[in-house]
């Protein structure tokens, strides 16, 4: 089964730009801490220029829960949060979404 959590940010350009290079620097964490198929999907047309989606695969809900406990208890989260909290109201998180394949 394909579950999938899909983080939703919201921002300036300049700020965007940050989460850009900020996944990019994340991906590689997450699939060590269990994730797949890390990407950040940004819009080209149809709206939602100042939003980007963040998604991560795994292939269960234990899977996606391990690496949750994982990344909450890895030092790299307490750091992105800091610097996320810092950026705010230029950037705000506006949640993570969890989804799963029902085909």
């Amino acid at each position: 089964m394909l579950v999938s959590a899909i983080t939703t940010w919201e921002g300036t350009p300049a700020a965007i730009e940050q989460v850009i290079v900020g996944s990019r620097d994340a991906a590689p964490i997450h699939e060590r801490l269990g994730a797949r198929n890390p990407r950040l999907m940004r819009s080209f047309a149809g709206g939602d220029m100042d939003r980007v989606e963040y998604m991560i695969d795994f292939d269960s809900f234990e899977a996606c829960g391990a690496f949750t406990d994982a990344m909450m208890a890895d030092e790299w989260f307490q750091g992105m949060t800091a610097a996320v909290a810092a950026a705010y109201p230029d950037l705000k998180n506006c949640g993570t979404r969890f989804a799963y394949d029902a085909i």
